[in-house]
């Protein structure tokens, strides 16, 4: 089975995300680059982020904070969200079991494989660390995904955009492959993702499907 990450994986969400996160915070006081946001809290949960977030603002963010973020999010992404360049593609060659497994929550994830058109894809099978008591880089997303699939760890491959996502699957016991071929990230960040148990770095899906040509349906 192959197992995807969604935000910076299937879905170039990444940089939009950042934006919002940026400009709501600057509106509390709080100065972060889009760089340092990445940097620090790729391939997190929200509820890890806005707790070190709150750490530095040093008080609680406003009750209405996480609403305003996915308000702005829902509206910019209806305008500008993207599917990564050849995940479609790459989807329909997938062989055998796919399924997404991601720290975004549920609602946050079927809207964005909705809006990109991605959804068919994965048949309904897109799993949030909402269900789990870890986030990554803990395991338990991708061993609930590989539970809920019926497919044992060890014959699982994933592909992941960040370093905690990358120990995830490790931790997991699951192959893994580092990807940054969405607009967050530069081909260096491949040394981030073998650094941390990866092995091997893509930076595009026509690499990762000649990589590993037994989980890609190959075209003459």
């Amino acid at each position: 089975m192959v197992i995807f990450d969604c935000d910076g994986v299937v879905v170039d969400s990444e940089v939009l995300l950042a934006d919002v996160h940026v400009t709501q915070l600057r509106k509390l006081g709080l100065n972060i680059t889009h760089a340092e946001l990445t940097e620090r809290f790729l391939g997190l949960t929200d509820r890890a982020m806005h707790a070190a977030l709150e750490a530095d603002l040093g008080a609680p963010f406003p009750d209405d904070y996480d609403r305003e973020v996915k308000a702005e999010l829902r509206r910019r992404s209806a305008r500008e969200l993207r599917a990564v360049p050849g995940a479609a593609a790459a989807l329909r060659r997938v062989h055998g079991p796919c399924c997404v497994a991601s720290s975004s929550a549920q609602a946050e994830l079927e809207f964005k494989l909705d809006a990109t058109g991605l959804a068919p894809y994965f048949s309904g099978n897109v799993f949030s660390a909402d269900v789990v008591a870890a986030g990554k880089p803990a395991p338990d997303i991708f061993l609930y995904a590989a539970c809920a699939m019926r497919v044992a760890p060890a014959e699982c491959l994933v592909i992941e955009d960040s370093v905690n996502g990358v120990k995830a699957a490790v931790a997991a016991g699951m192959d893994v492959i580092g990807f940054t071929g969405a607009s967050h990230l530069t081909p260096a960040y491949g040394d981030r993702l073998l650094a941390a148990g990866a092995h091997a770095a893509v930076g595009d899906f026509g690499s990762l499907t000649r990589l590993v040509p037994e989980r890609f349906v190959q075209l003459d």
